[in-house]
């Protein structure tokens, strides 16, 4: 009897635990503006500090996603539309930008969780 009552809470464990290990969907934002204060960008291996990214997304015959990168109260650094590209955000705080399985810009929590930290890369990905 032991054993029979041992093993229904091995399995029933193992199956909860299955189903909290579930990824998290994403569906791409439609005809929306997103605004990140990033620490540390990497674009196409340069690096700038302390710079404003902001994200259009547009629904027309072809997605695109607008990108404007600015120091803060400053110049535009970086300027660029992708296009055929989405606008992904998770509720980690992590923004995607790109195609299914291609992202070509990344913003997420650095290591010590407090900052964000970003790269760029337009036409190899990111990963």
């Amino acid at each position: 009897m032991k054993k029979v009552i041992l093993f229904l809470f091995c399995f029933l464990s193992c199956s909860i635990s299955m189903m909290s290990q579930e990824q998290e969907k994403a569906y791409p934002l439609l005809n929306a503006e997103i605004v990140r204060n990033v620490a540390i960008l990497d674009i196409e291996g340069e690096t700038y500090f302390d710079v404003e990214m902001t994200f259009k997304s547009n629904r027309s015959v072809k997605s695109k996603v607008k990108i404007f990168v600015k120091e803060k109260g400053c110049e535009l650094i970086w300027q660029k539309t992708l296009k055929y590209s989405y606008l992904y955000v998770f509720s980690n705080g992590q923004v995607q930008v790109g195609r299914p399985n291609f992202h070509q810009v990344l913003i997420q929590k650095s290591k010590n969780g407090i900052s964000l930290v970003g790269k760029i890369r337009e036409k190899e990905g990111v990963f």
